[in-house]
């Protein structure tokens, strides 16, 4: 989910807290709770992650993304990290 959707539930619940945790989300439309919730930065709150183990493994090319994406039926981001 875009981190922008956090921002505007945060500002929107600003003054008054928040009196129940229950949300709908926008990536699917489903119920569940702030506080079932994981973020992972630089994912945000992702779905799903998927993890390649692989050093020698180069970026992803563009025509593997969008082949990733079309699957997944969404558009994707790769980032790196070294672990």
């Amino acid at each position: 989910m875009d981190t922008q959707w956090w921002a505007d539930l945060l500002e929107a619940h600003a003054d008054e807290g928040f009196e129940t945790l229950a949300v709908d989300v926008p990536c699917c439309g489903g119920a569940t709770s702030l506080d079932a919730l994981r973020y992972d930065w630089p994912c945000g709150f992702a779905r799903f992650e998927i993890a390649v183990w692989n050093p020698a493994r180069d970026w992803f090319g563009a025509h593997e993304l969008a082949a990733l994406g079309e699957a997944l039926g969404h558009p994707v981001r790769q980032i790196r990290a070294r672990v």
